[in-house]
């Protein structure tokens, strides 16, 4: 479970859909709630270098964050994702990719409340670091699963982010146990759940174990990136979302399908989920 590393990954088309449907969800929620109190359940260090020896070794950054500056897209919610990063690079020319929790420390304000859970010793030491300049959050060394046993007022308004790296199978595991027990308490949580689409039969396997759970304002996006085949291999990831509003479904509606365009192989034939899970 220590083992994973997301610098190898960090900035591909995975980090895309992930942080495009974040920072839709914050914006239209700071819209309507003067706080928000954001949870990030596996935080990673926040901040990853392009010359670092890990993003460096795979560069899938060029397929995924480097792609869709390409693009030039005319969609907002593209482009306010593109505008947060190059700010958090204080340039043009991207040097680093931010993590979830560099995305929200940058965006949220004295009024919002951050908090990070992260389990790796190395990983959590450089988060500590990355974040020493904000003051509206607390970090925890520990299973960011556990965050809702916590002393937790249900009455503010919640933005969670969930995304393990399911290397584990324990990690799907996980996520369908925190799905069952979200009832009435929950109500004001809007909660997204990453997941990566890796060995087909598998995939099938977890979607259709989430369906049985029946969750009445559940919504699956996946975006495709290649053909799903038996062989192993990232192919395209997804997000649950759960307890949002009409105003977020609308925007990440529009928007998963444009980045679909922009980001999936030429041979890819599979289209993208976009859908009501029950």
């Amino acid at each position: 479970m220590l083992s994973y590393r997301h610098g190898f990954h960090a900035g591909n088309h995975a980090d895309v859909l992930k942080h495009v449907c974040l920072i839709n969800c914050y914006k239209i929620l700071k819209r309507m709630h003067n706080s928000i109190n954001y949870i990030d359940t596996h935080s990673g260090n926040g901040l990853y270098f392009y010359n670092n020896e890990f993003m460096a070794k795979n560069k899938e950054y060029i397929y995924g964050i480097e792609k869709l500056i390409k693009s030039n897209s005319n969609n907002s919610q593209i482009n306010h994702y593109l505008k947060t990063i190059k700010n958090i690079n204080k340039s043009k020319k991207l040097s680093l990719y931010p993590g979830s929790p560099m995305i929200m420390s940058h965006l949220s304000n004295n009024n919002d409340k951050l908090f990070f859970y992260e389990l790796h010793n190395n990983e959590i030491k450089t988060l500590k670091k990355n974040l020493s300049n904000y003051t509206n959050l607390k970090i925890y060394h520990t299973n960011g699963f556990n965050f809702y046993k916590k002393k937790i007022n249900f009455r503010n308004k919640y933005l969670v982010l969930i995304d393990p790296s399911y290397e584990l199978d324990s990690d799907y595991i996980e996520v369908i146990n925190f799905l069952k027990i979200i009832d009435e308490r929950f109500k004001n949580f809007t909660i997204l759940i990453w997941y990566p689409i890796i060995a087909i039969d598998n995939h099938k396997i977890f979607i259709e174990k989430i369906k049985k759970l029946a969750l009445s304002n559940l919504i699956r996006i996946e975006l495709p990136i290649e053909d799903y085949t038996e062989e192993i291999g990232l192919k395209g990831s997804g997000i649950f979302l759960v307890n949002s509003n009409k105003k977020i479904i609308s925007n990440l509606k529009n928007t998963v399908y444009e980045l679909y365009e922009h980001l999936k192989n030429k041979s890819c034939k599979i289209k993208p989920v976009f859908q009501y899970l029950k």
